[in-house]
């Protein structure tokens, strides 16, 4: 995505609206105050969508994975990712609330 950003901006196309702008500077550049106004949302972010799953006893994990026993292999022991049953834990409240990715103001402390 930064890569279609810079196009964007090089070709004077206003990356917020998705319009074009022919009376745009040499540089491309948008300035802040039409950024924010065409910016839609808030810009902090409060939930993230979880990447855990639940499995039928409760536990709570990226992956799980059941140890089976292969047979004629004098008890050699082999590891089978479980798929079914498994529930995503679904959105999750953060602790500390993050910028929006969107959001069009550059913070900098110098």
């Amino acid at each position: 995505m930064g890569s279609q950003t810079g196009k964007l901006l090089k070709k004077g196309v206003d990356y917020f609206t998705g319009s074009s702008n022919d009376n745009a500077e040499g540089s491309g550049s948008i300035d802040k105050q039409s950024a924010l106004a065409a910016f839609k949302g808030a810009p902090f972010v409060y939930t993230h969508s979880s990447s855990l799953y639940f499995d039928e006893d409760g536990h709570l994990a990226h992956e799980f994975y059941r140890e089976t026993v292969v047979k004629g292999t004098n008890g050699k022991v082999k590891f089978k990712r479980i798929t079914k049953g498994l529930k995503k834990q679904g959105e999750v409240k953060l602790s500390i609330p993050r910028l929006n990715v969107d959001f069009p103001v550059v913070m900098y402390e110098g």
